[in-house]
């Protein structure tokens, strides 16, 4: 009975360890700008911006996961990048899943996604991290402090 009761702390300890981490600022990659798909630039209209980092671990570290904003597929983050995005002002719908254009295994559960509402003001920022907890379950979430 000991050894059993030792062997699920031992399983249960290295499960929680799976759960990604925000990365801090100052170790957050820019993401390539080939995977910077819309939102680039600053628009000649009201806008806001939108920095979105995604966590580190190692749940998920094969596979790029999306985010888009109202439909529109944004970027393609690996595991530590950071992306600014220049989004209209308004009600937006923020959607994290996994890669829509990953391969292999990247390419399974892709319809396991999950969504936020948030809305911005003109030269409003605000700053989101993706994270994957020890379920495998993504998520998008407010980060005030800039991926922290």
């Amino acid at each position: 009975m000991h050894k059993r009761a030792l062997f699920i702390l031992a399983i249960a300890a290295l499960l929680s360890g799976c759960a990604t981490t925000p990365v801090p600022v100052s170790q957050a990659i820019p993401v390539d700008q080939g995977r910077l798909l819309a939102f680039k630039a600053a628009p000649s209209t009201a806008y806001g911006t939108l920095v979105v980092f995604r966590d580190v671990g190692f749940i998920g570290g094969g596979c790029y996961y999306a985010l888009s904003v109202n439909g529109t597929l944004a970027v393609r983050l690996g595991v530590g990048e950071v992306a600014t995005l220049y989004v209209p002002t308004g009600e937006l719908l923020l959607r994290a899943s996994r890669d829509p254009m990953g391969g292999g295994l990247c390419a399974l559960d892709q319809d396991n996604w999950t969504q936020r509402e948030t809305n911005f003001r003109p030269n409003e920022v605000k700053n989101f991290r993706l994270s994957i907890d020890a379920n495998g379950k993504l998520d998008v979430q407010r980060s005030e402090d800039s991926g922290k």
